[in-house]
């Protein structure tokens, strides 16, 4: 009888050993993959997170054309998220990503120059950063209060933090391509 007590003994410690060794196993695992790249996003769970709805952005601009200045207004709709990207021990950046819709309108100050406006109606920007601030250039081609079409480049700044998020945009000059042929489509390669 001691044999058969002795066995049965023996199996639930080895069941116990192994058990415990895997959960120790999978503990630092998960640590090590928790300080890598790949642990950036984890489902919906980020460390920054701002939404901003019909928020107001106006900035001075000029018509690349006929070079009359004017005012710039986006209204822009945006969830911004990230997470602190750490080599193991410390916050080493960030990675950020946005998807956005915005209306932009320009009014020039000459009132006898037309008005141009757009609809972006799905804008994504994402990139790593060490500055908590990612940047997109893009052409925005505009429909004027005279029917003519007017692009118009813009950079576009997010800057997130665990504190908020700040969207911001500046004027570029206007390749000349687009400037030459102002009747290119959306999605036009500019080189």
């Amino acid at each position: 009888m001691m044999k058969i007590l002795s066995a049965g003994i023996k199996r639930p410690a080895v069941i116990i050993l192994a058990l415990t060794s895997f959960l120790l196993l999978s503990a630092s695992q998960a640590f090590a993959q928790d300080n890598s790249r790949a642990s950036v996003q984890k489902g919906d769970d980020y460390t920054i997170s701002h939404d901003l709805n019909a928020e107001t952005i106006a900035f001075e601009a000029v018509n690349p054309r006929t070079q009359v200045a004017g005012r710039m207004t986006v209204t822009i709709t945006a969830a911004v998220r990230g997470d602190r990207l750490r080599d193991g021990q410390s916050a080493v950046g960030s990675h950020l990503q946005g998807a956005q819709q915005a209306t932009f309108s320009f009014v020039p100050y000459y009132p006898y120059s037309p008005s141009y406006s757009a609809t972006v109606r799905l804008m994504q920007v994402a990139g790593d950063t060490k500055d908590d601030s990612i940047f997109f250039d893009f052409g925005l081609r505009t429909t004027g209060s005279d029917g003519s079409v007017q692009w118009f480049m813009l950079r576009e700044v997010v800057t997130a933090t665990e504190d908020g998020a700040q969207i911001a945009f500046e004027q570029l000059p206007l390749p000349a391509k687009l400037i030459a042929q102002p009747d290119l489509p959306c999605g036009t390669r500019i080189d």
